[in-house]
């Protein structure tokens, strides 16, 4: 690490920003806890991140109020598509918490050769070699993107970190076979070009397109099955081209807001939600039916929640967290919502973690392996 890393005032800052996560539940070892104490996240902003529609920039040595900022559990955005951003599209360093617990999730060893789809800011490869102490290889279409993570690397002292331009959905055959992968963008299935390049015993962690945002899933190969594991909430910017193309007859995710209707609402269907029991509740929405969808509109407040089950031309209805249920259109998908709602209390409203899926290719000229029908795992199958 560079000589910054020595100042008393930042080495007791990091390693604070890592107790936190730990407190959170985000950290649960040592060698991830240690990394990201040790991995000066301020190193890793290519010039400076946008907030509010803004350009803040992160020179050399940051104030104190920038360092509160950068070691907190935010997201911060390094890029986006404007006509003076040369990257060309959105990119950032993501909230700490999600990477701790993605880091987490890859279960990484000394020795472990890891493959990083999408690069980024270049920090997460960082943190994996720091934990791994062997190659990691990270890769991203922007030449911008790539050159940033690099250079990131360097300052901070990584030699471990390879960043090379490359096609996410074909992966790097020529540094293969992996130990772990790790995707850091919203995918709708996984690249058959990934596999390809696994260990026989390797393990893939990434955001799968579900139900209208991105959950995380731990894939491994179970003798001729793919099996996907829920791992935790997440939402992840939307991976191009062949990593987001969507299977013949699956409900794409909306993106733009639904047009002004009237709201009828019913108080009290469901519990009131934390935030995480909220996505516990969309996740298994998303599993019952494919009508499980993120829809905005007017007049609801989008903190309390998007998760809805929507039928074009018919109606749409919305759960929240206060556990109102507001819908427009036919009250019969009212009727849907509030009876899976009721379902998933009665099973002992289960998480994320508490289902699983087998990956499938529709056919040999499928551009990936999709989620097929989700199931709920029996307590001894959790790890």
């Amino acid at each position: 690490m560079t000589d910054q890393t020595t100042s008393p005032s930042l080495t007791t800052r990091m390693a604070d920003y890592a107790a936190a996560l730990r407190e959170r539940g985000a950290i649960r070892t040592s060698a991830v806890e240690r990394a990201f104490a040790t991995v000066p996240r301020h190193l890793f902003l290519p010039g400076g991140y946008y907030t509010s529609g803004r350009f803040v920039p992160v020179a050399a040595e940051p104030d104190e109020d920038l360092l509160d900022r950068i070691y907190s559990d935010t997201a911060l955005m390094t890029h986006v598509p404007t006509s003076d951003d040369a990257a060309g599209r959105y990119s950032s360093t993501s909230q700490p918490r999600v990477i701790a617990a993605m880091l987490e999730a890859l279960l990484l060893a000394p020795g472990m050769k890891v493959l990083e789809i999408g690069a980024g800011t270049g920090y997460n490869a960082s943190l994996i070699a720091t934990i791994t102490g062997a190659e990691v290889v990270t890769i991203d279409v922007s030449n911008v993107i790539v050159t940033e993570a690099a250079r990131a690397a360097e300052r901070a002292g990584e030699k471990n970190v390879t960043a090379l331009t490359a096609d996410g959905y074909l992966g790097h055959p020529a540094k293969g076979p992996y130990d772990r992968i790790v995707v850091t963008c919203g995918v709708t299935g996984i690249s058959p070009h990934w596999l390809d390049q696994l260990t026989d015993d390797g393990l893939i962690v990434v955001p799968v397109a579900h139900g209208g945002f991105h959950p995380t899933l731990a894939v491994t190969r179970e003798g001729a099955q793919l099996i996907g594991r829920g791992v935790m909430s997440s939402d992840f910017m939307s991976a191009a081209g062949p990593l987001y193309a969507w299977p013949e007859g699956e409900t794409q995710a909306l993106t733009e807001p639904l047009p002004s209707q009237p709201l009828t609402t019913r108080e009290n269907v469901g519990p009131v939600l934390e935030p995480e029991q909220y996505y516990d509740l969309w996740f298994r929405l998303g599993t019952q039916t494919g009508r499980t969808t993120r829809a905005h509109i007017e007049r609801l407040h989008p903190a309390l929640g998007m998760a809805c089950l929507h039928e074009p031309g018919r109606g749409t209805a919305w759960i929240q967290r206060n556990g109102h249920l507001h819908h427009t259109g036919d009250s019969a998908i009212a009727d849907d919502l509030e009876a899976l709602v009721h379902q998933w209390v009665d099973l002992g409203r289960p998480g994320i973690s508490d289902h699983y899926t087998v990956l499938e290719r529709p056919g040999t000229d499928a551009l990936a392996f999709y989620p097929g029908a989700w199931h709920l795992r029996k307590p001894h199958e959790h790890t």
